[in-house]
């Protein structure tokens, strides 16, 4: 009898390879972020995160940008990253400065990035 299988499976097991880090793990070790960053962005965690040279990208959106963006009907075409100088939004193509808090980041920012995507 020939095993079958399944999509899932193939996913999980190829998941297991030794080239796979997973990226909560690459988030607890990322150098330069301080550990109140990085338990945020653990809460913050999207489908596609990615954590590189003490760089986290691809996170969702902090819940005082999401307020801002209701609240001036702003685009949200974009995610927020976390490196070692504070909050930024990105899209594929570019990012802005980063600062303290997501808070900070301005109107004029946050339209900009959307415009890059």
């Amino acid at each position: 009898m020939e095993k079958i299988i399944c999509y899932d499976d193939f996913i999980n097991e190829s998941l297991k390879s030794a080239d796979h880090v997973d990226v909560r793990d690459s988030i607890k070790y990322a150098r330069g972020i301080s550990s109140e960053n990085k338990e945020l962005a653990l809460s913050l965690l999207g489908s596609y995160t990615k954590c590189k040279k003490g760089r986290i990208t691809g996170l969702s959106l902090h819940s005082d940008l999401k307020k801002k963006i209701a609240d001036g009907n702003l685009p949200s075409g974009f995610d927020m990253g976390i490196d070692k100088d504070g909050f930024f939004v990105h899209t594929h193509r570019a990012r802005c400065k980063s600062f303290e808090k997501p808070e900070l980041i301005g109107i004029k920012e946050i339209k900009f990035i959307d415009s890059t995507g």
